[in-house]
């Protein structure tokens, strides 16, 4: 998605309208969430996923204010990326898709403990005994289990994600953060320039973000207020979001990507 704003003022403008949407769920996060009944329970599911995009944000505008630059934040960019696609496959799918993130919790937990007896962790015991006390899982009937596996596999898999929402070419963008999240050439290459005589300049600081970087950053938090919103009495968010896509000049984009039926 490219905006139309001119490009000379496209970082500035997606670092604005970011800012804007930050303070505008600041200011309704402190006045109080009014919350229909039938909304609740996913609200409260994905309330601490829209809380994140929102603070991580708002993270990543001050490091770069600060002069921090590409390797510094893309851990953050990627996790505002993935949670803003599984904002929208919480709210999409409802309480089952909460099902799958507890299931999928759970199986991290035993992941846990399992690595807690293998390397010999006193707490492995204690740390089993609190498992011991979950709440079980329901029973599913094939139908049922077949849908909630689906579900299971697309929180664990991001590409399996993108993919379910048509998606699919949002993936380079979070492989390439990827790339910059772990040890890798693309961190250790961060700081070293190649000057014109072949040499290896050392460098105290890398690049900063590019302006697609910001417009991502604005879009993800379109992304996420435009599926928690409609879930709050009033819908609340709708002006300030409504005034941010045409700030960026994506009038008629599509924000929310919908699974293909």
């Amino acid at each position: 998605m490219t905006p139309l704003i001119p490009d000379d003022r496209a970082a500035a403008q997606a670092r604005a309208t970011s800012s804007r949407l930050i303070e505008a769920a600041d200011a309704l996060v402190a006045r109080g969430l009014d919350v229909p009944a039938e909304h609740r329970r996913v609200l409260e599911g994905v309330y601490g996923w829209w809380r994140l995009v929102n603070r991580t944000t708002a993270a990543v505008l001050l490091l770069t204010k600060q002069g921090f630059g590409s390797p510094e934040v893309a851990p953050l960019i990627r996790n505002i990326l993935n949670h803003a696609y599984a904002i929208n496959w919480l709210v999409d799918n409802g309480e089952p898709a909460i099902d799958a993130v507890i299931a999928y919790g759970y199986d991290r937990q035993d992941n846990m403990a399992k690595w807690l007896d293998i390397t010999g962790w006193e707490i492995a015991h204690e740390y089993r005994a609190q498992l011991a006390q979950r709440t079980p899982q329901p029973s599913r009937t094939t139908a049922e289990r077949k849908k909630h596996n689906r579900l299971v596999e697309e929180l664990r898999n991001v590409a399996s994600l993108f993919e379910a929402y048509g998606s699919s070419d949002v993936y380079p963008v979070y492989a390439h953060l990827s790339g910059q999240s772990h040890a890798s050439v693309d961190t250790a290459s961060a700081y070293l320039s190649r000057r014109d005589d072949g040499t290896i300049a050392l460098l105290p600081a890398a690049e900063g973000l590019s302006e697609a970087a910001f417009i991502h950053l604005a879009v993800a938090l379109i992304q996420a207020g435009l599926a928690v919103s409609p879930l709050l009495t009033g819908n609340p968010m709708s002006a300030a979001l409504d005034e941010a896509i045409t700030e960026l000049g994506t009038q008629g984009t599509q924000f929310l990507p919908h699974r293909p039926r």
